[in-house]
């Protein structure tokens, strides 16, 4: 009997495992497949529709993505309500800055609830209130106190606190979990052996952060960057890309917005392939730490 068990285990996985490469692929279908579609009808012919079959193969949908409202030969071409790549680059820079103070901010207040303070339970769901309420009340409520104020709404000056404010909590609730598994005898060590606090912080603590900070960033940027609801009032008359391609596709659907979708999905396949080949290099420097940190208070317990 003793015998069979690891026999019938291997069968098992021998069984098992084709039904999880199955389920694999059945997963990666779903989520690129609509991709793939995309990029092949982005290449659809001058007088071809949205839909298939191809009308020939042509890069014209390219073209007036860069060359917004210049004349084509052909007349059923159509034009654009407005300038897609200015819209792009709007929601880029609002996305980075939003990024940038999103960490920013968190990192400092997970040092805070870490350290523990009197009302920090309130004040924890107080943070957590920006994905809580509902994105489009949001953008009402300040677009009515924003003109309340006599400001007028700009995508970045009055887009930015509230991309801030849905990103915000996201970021946060990453550095908690990073500090929930932290080890903190990395910082005794280096207290221990004469560091100060801001010098453990920057030599120790920041260093092993820099996974959650990678993450904190990449969250940010991607919660920014497709950002509708919140958006939707409070951004004024230059339009961020999310809102721009809404706006087009209530009045007639061309190839181009494939050729935007295309190229929109390439950039995020970059920005997450950077954000693994920092997070690998990340974690490698993370452990190397660890081990110098252990043979330091080692050496030093041995003095």
């Amino acid at each position: 009997m003793t015998g069979r068990a690891p026999a019938m285990a291997r069968v098992a996985r021998s069984l098992v495992r084709p039904l999880y490469l199955v389920y694999l692929g059945f997963i990666l279908a779903v989520l690129y497949f609509p991709f793939v579609v995309m990029a092949i009808l982005s290449f659809q012919g001058p007088r071809g529709g949205h839909t298939f079959p191809l009308r020939g193969v042509s890069t014209i949908w390219y073209w007036k993505l860069f060359n917004p409202g210049k004349l084509t030969p052909y007349s059923d071409v159509g034009e654009f309500l407005g300038d897609y790549l200015a819209s792009l680059q709007r929601s880029v820079v609002l996305a980075v800055i939003t990024m940038l103070i999103s960490t920013a901010l968190a990192l400092m207040a997970a040092q805070a609830f870490r350290r523990g303070f009197k009302g920090s339970g309130i004040v924890f769901y107080l943070w957590l209130l920006g994905i809580i309420v509902p994105g489009i009340t949001v953008s009402l409520g300040l677009s009515l106190w924003f003109r309340w104020m006599d400001l007028p709404l700009h995508w970045l000056t009055t887009g930015l606190p509230v991309h801030v404010m849905w990103t915000l909590p996201f970021s946060l609730i990453i550095f908690l979990m990073f500090f929930n598994r932290f080890d903190t005898s990395l910082e005794d060590a280096a207290l221990i052996l004469g560091a100060t606090r801001w010098k453990t912080f920057r030599h120790v603590t920041l260093p092993l952060m820099q996974p959650a900070i990678l993450t904190s960033l990449l969250f940010a940027f991607t919660l920014s960057l497709d950002e509708f609801q919140r958006s939707l009032l409070i951004t004024g008359t230059d339009q961020t890309l999310p809102l721009m391609v809404m706006a087009s596709v209530t009045t007639r659907i061309t190839p181009t917005l494939y050729a935007l979708g295309t190229l929109t999905t390439l950039l995020s396949f970059a920005v997450v392939g950077a954000y693994l080949a920092l997070l690998t290099s990340s974690l490698r420097k993370s452990r190397r730490l660890v081990e110098g940190s252990g043979s330091a208070v080692q050496a030093r317990g041995s003095q």
